[in-house]
Parts: structure tokens; sequence; C-alpha cells
């Protein structure tokens, strides 16, 4: 009993459900012709079940037709924002690389008649162009800030035959070139500051930012000149904050940053800038791959805080803050 009683439940509502196409009346009523119920039944079961199927095709259209114009609508939104972010960084280099300048190191095979000559052509035959780097125009009066390690030669020279030839854009995107005199470095965070004459020019200086609210994975972008390929630009990310690299002097470099924006020899010096142009450090450094000379991915610039604590000093008395104390 107890196995036959589902089963029983089972029926009674399949018969519930579907109850039997067999017409039954009482005697008393007057009985159809069972052609004319079953073709009247199939009339009505057609005209039903053309109304489910015309239903059931305009739900199917109605939902079909709503997430094919909604996917069109993302897609263009995602363009839109992607021709944004594309309009963005293209602005954020036309504003900021006119303030970027490129680096020549030049040796002269014969010291110069008068101090006062400048060096006009690196394909003279009296100057070798021996290296080139970056550097960024910090004030309207010609100082530029760089790496010590891209002028290391002519701070250091005491034969009088290293020049530093420092090639411009001026605020109404006129290209010159000058001899950059050194006035200060300091060694122990890689820094140095030059000079140059700019008379009958308007300088366009960097906007200065601070390091100190610096995240991981923040948007920055590298502009310098690598290999001499001057104003490239290359983006990446902040990639760790407060590392430590070696200083020319031995020492080391505490706080960097690190980034996986590319930088290659040639781009030491040219500043690090952020999503709205600020430069945030200067870059200095990278590890490369042993054997190749090619850059790990691992970059690291001097923070900005450390910038603007040394360069003042550096521009009034030629040497950092903590040798005049």
């Amino acid at each position: 009993m107890v196995a036959t009683k589902p089963t029983i439940t089972m029926f009674s509502l399949q018969m519930n459900l579907f109850p039997s196409p067999t017409l039954t009346t009482h005697s008393s009523t007057k009985t159809l012709p069972t052609t004319t119920v079953t073709a009247t039944k199939r009339r009505a079961i057609v005209f039903s079940s053309s109304l489910v199927v015309a239903s059931w095709l305009n739900f199917l259209n109605f939902n079909s037709a709503q997430p094919l114009s909604l996917s069109l609508s993302l897609s263009q939104q995602l363009q839109d924002e992607l021709q944004q972010q594309e309009d963005h960084l293209v602005h954020l280099f036309q504003e900021t690389s006119p303030s970027v300048v490129s680096i020549k190191d030049i040796e002269l095979t014969k010291v110069p008649k008068t101090s006062s000559k400048e060096v006009m052509l690196d394909e003279d035959e009296d100057a070798k162009v021996e290296g080139t780097g970056s550097g960024f125009i910090w004030d309207k009066f010609g100082h530029i800030v760089t790496n010590y390690h891209v002028v290391a030669k002519l701070a250091t020279d005491t034969s009088g035959l290293q020049r530093c030839k420092v090639f411009l854009v001026d605020a109404k995107g006129n290209n010159f070139s000058r001899e950059g005199k050194i006035i200060g470095f300091d060694p122990s965070y890689d820094l140095a500051v030059l000079k140059v004459d700019v008379d009958g020019y308007e300088l366009k200086p960097v906007v200065i930012g601070e390091s100190k609210n610096l995240h991981v994975g923040q948007s920055c972008f590298a502009i310098g000149n690598p290999y001499g390929y001057e104003n490239t630009l290359t983006t990446g990310v902040v990639s760790g904050l407060g590392r430590e690299i070696p200083s020319p002097n031995g020492g080391a470099i505490k706080g960097a940053i690190q980034t996986d924006a590319a930088i290659n020899a040639g781009n030491s010096g040219g500043p690090l800038i952020d999503s709205h142009g600020h430069v945030v450090g200067v870059n200095t450094a990278t590890f490369t791959r042993k054997g190749t000379g090619a850059s790990s991915g691992v970059n690291f610039a001097i923070p900005i805080d450390a910038v603007l604590r040394s360069v003042p000093y550096l521009i009034v008395y030629g040497t950092p803050y903590s040798n005049r104390f």
C-alpha cells in the first residue's frame, strides 16, 4: 500500500492536468457528431498554439534586441573611454615634453683658445660625443636638473676638455641648443644642476608635484631620450615605493620610486610624471638582463621630494645642504 500510494497520486495529477479527450453527455442532452467536436477542438488548439508561438517569438525578439542594443551601447561607451584616455595621454605629452631637454657629453680633442668658446657642432673634428642623457627645465632662468652621473665627467674635469651641450625647446616651440655650465651637484642623491644662457628665449619649466602621496598601481610616465631618440614617452605604473638604490658616491639613495615605465640609457635625468603632468621623480636607473643590456622592467626614479630639498641649495651654493653644516 505504501509503494502504490505515490503512483496513484502521480496518476491523479496527470489526470487533472491532462483531462480525457472523450466527450460524454447525459442521456437528456443532445449528442454532437464526433467529427464536428474534433474539428472544433483542433481549430481551438491550433489557434491557441498560434497565439502561444507568436507570443513566444515576440518575447524572444524583445529580449534579443535589448541585449544587442545594450551591447552596442557598452561597446560605444568603452570606445569613448579609450579615446578619452588616448587624448589625455597625447595632451599630457604635448604639454610636458617642451620642458624636457636632451644632454650630450662632449670631449674636445684640444683646449679651445678662449674659455667662452661654445661647442657648436657635434660632428666637429675637434669634438667627440661621449654620451647622452636627459634633463628638465627647473625655472625660466635656464637651470636644468639632471642626474649627476650624466655630467660626472664635466663635474670632475681637470683637463678643460669636457663640455656639455643642452638641446631645448622654448615656450613657442622653437628648438635651440646651448652649452651647459655645471653649477652644482650632489653625488649622494645622483643630482646635478646645469645653467644655460636663455637670452631671447622664454622657457617652459616643469610643474613640480610631490612623491609622498604616491600609491603602488598609480599611472606614471617617463619622458626622455633613450639611446639618443629625443622626446620618447614610455608608460607604466608605480611598481613599488621606498626602494634603496646605489648612489654614484658608493652610498645609498633611500626612498626611490620603482616603476615599470621603460627607462634605458639616455633616459637618465629625465622626469617621471603623474597623470596630471606633475614631476614626481627623476629617472635614474634600471636593472638590465645580464649580458643583454636590455631593461628588465625594474626601473627607479629619485623621489621629487628629495629633489626639492637638494636643488635649491645646489643653485645657490653649488653644494648640497649636508655639505654646508
